[in-house]
């Protein structure tokens, strides 16, 4: 099925009725609500964390760029996804600008997206790292270094996003974009049972000649290790219901053309939901918030 004004096929035909005006009004209250929430919260994450030394370790200055890119879907990429929608009202009327418009919402959710994704690779090599050689991660792993690292791979995915949306054809593009969706889908997952496996390993190995100082080490690196693969598998889980569209597009074109932006939405969720997950997890994190708000 063709989209008019030449718009990408799978966003199906957007009918400017009643019924599809009275949906893009609710998506753009609900939507705005999660932007706002979603800046602010992890606005307060990052800020927790600069102005608390005791929290800028390693890990947490990762979880601090993921929150940056939290911090800015809920900034750009989901005003534009309103803007979008807002113009799409008049596809029936009028196609001016309409592909501008979509290139522009669809390059700035591929930007934070994929931020989202490299700050969850990353992530998933430092708890791979600090389970499977806990003592010398405490020894070797710097604040600096986890700095470097995180502005590195966000540099890295800036530039291939500009050359996945700018430069290369469509064709070469997918082919190139599916390759590093892959790889993000597939890398998390193995660091964290390889994590499993060393944290079995180091079970095995001492036994009951663990030390206290080992025992607390690993403890703390474990509820690390489970709280961002919460955070890795709630960002996955919000991607499934737009990957489902094309399914419901083939058999039911209306239906799909009302649930398609509501698919989308859902892969915003993350970005509101992560701060949650820390403040209610994390509670050195909580008490710092605190502290900062009694100030």
């Amino acid at each position: 099925m063709a989209a008019i004004c030449g718009l990408q096929p799978w966003i199906g035909i957007h009918r400017n009725d009643q019924a599809a005006y009275l949906n893009d009004m609710l998506l753009v209250a609900v939507n705005g609500l999660f932007a706002i929430f979603s800046f602010l919260s992890n606005l307060a994450i990052i800020f927790t964390i600069i102005k608390n030394p005791s929290l800028q370790k390693p890990c947490n200055i990762v979880l601090c760029n993921l929150a940056l890119a939290d911090c800015l879907t809920g900034v750009i990429a989901q005003p534009m996804f309103v803007v979008w929608r807002l113009f799409l009202q008049r596809a029936q009327k009028s196609c001016l600008h309409q592909v501008m418009v979509f290139d522009v919402y669809y390059t700035l959710q591929v930007l934070t997206v994929g931020l989202s994704f490299v700050s969850v690779l990353v992530i998933s090599f430092d708890r791979h790292y600090a389970l499977a050689r806990p003592l010398e991660y405490i020894t070797r792993t710097t604040k600096t270094g986890a700095v470097k690292v995180t502005i590195f791979a966000n540099i890295i995915w800036l530039l291939l996003t500009i050359v996945l949306q700018f430069t290369l054809p469509p064709l070469p593009g997918f082919i190139f974009a599916t390759s590093f969706g892959v790889l993000f889908l597939i890398v998390p997952p193995v660091n964290y049972v390889r994590a499993l496996l060393a944290i079995r390993h180091h079970n095995v190995q001492l036994g009951d000649e663990v030390t206290l100082q080992m025992s607390i080490i690993l403890q703390r690196e474990k509820r690390v290790a489970l709280d961002m693969c919460i955070v890795a598998g709630l960002l996955f889980a919000s991607l499934s219901p737009a990957l489902s569209m094309a399914t419901v597009q083939k058999r039911y074109a209306r239906l799909h053309s009302i649930l398609l932006p509501w698919s989308l939405i859902m892969s915003f969720i993350p970005s509101a939901a992560n701060p949650l997950i820390y403040f209610v997890r994390n509670k050195k994190m909580r008490n710092a918030f605190k502290s900062i708000i009694n100030m």
